[in-house]
């Protein structure tokens, strides 16, 4: 019975010194928001990496550039649209107090389209922007390798890159 107790007692010492090493790891210690890979990067912080490595996009955009949207692929290729000396319109639909709801906009400052909401007594549940102007690039990226393979010129975004920003703001609830 002494040596089960002995042997259980170094077993537990050995797996607390694999963990303690990086060796061994809890399953607890994954988080939901990375997708199953533990330390695994935000697929933005992985592509701000690769362009600030590429002398190509930072001689295009010279740092001053937003993107519009992507496909990120870990393995494969990934592509990113951005936009380059361009602006932003934005609507934004706010809830007002009786409950009815109403859009106030276009404004090019979100700022400004708090500050009315302020003034009308509403809440914003949400806000569309849409880039306009400047110059639209396609970005392909080889992840995998950390390089941006090309950067192609476009006439126009996809539909699927304009931002909806949803934000609920409620004083009343729990």
């Amino acid at each position: 019975m002494f040596s089960l107790i002995i042997i259980g007692l170094f077993s537990a010492i050995f797996l607390l010194s694999l963990y303690e090493s990086g060796d061994l790891s809890w399953v607890t210690n994954d988080d939901i928001g990375n997708c199953g890979g533990e330390n695994r990067l935000a697929p933005s912080d992985v592509m701000q990496t690769i362009y600030k490595n590429d002398s190509s996009f930072q001689n295009l955009t010279k740092g001053n550039y937003s993107g519009s949207g992507g496909i990120f692929n870990e393995t494969g290729k990934s592509v990113e649209y951005i936009q380059v000396n361009g602006s932003y319109i934005h609507e934004a639909t706010i809830k007002m107090q009786n409950g009815t709801l109403k859009t106030i906009g276009p404004d090019s400052s979100q700022e400004n389209l708090y500050r009315e909401a302020d003034s009308l007594n509403g809440s914003i549940i949400s806000i569309h922007s849409q880039m306009t102007g400047g110059e639209f690039y396609m970005i392909t990226i080889d992840t995998p390798n950390e390089t941006v393979k090309s950067i192609e010129k476009v006439n126009e975004l996809p539909e699927w890159t304009t931002e909806t920003i949803i934000e609920e703001v409620s004083e009343d609830e729990p």
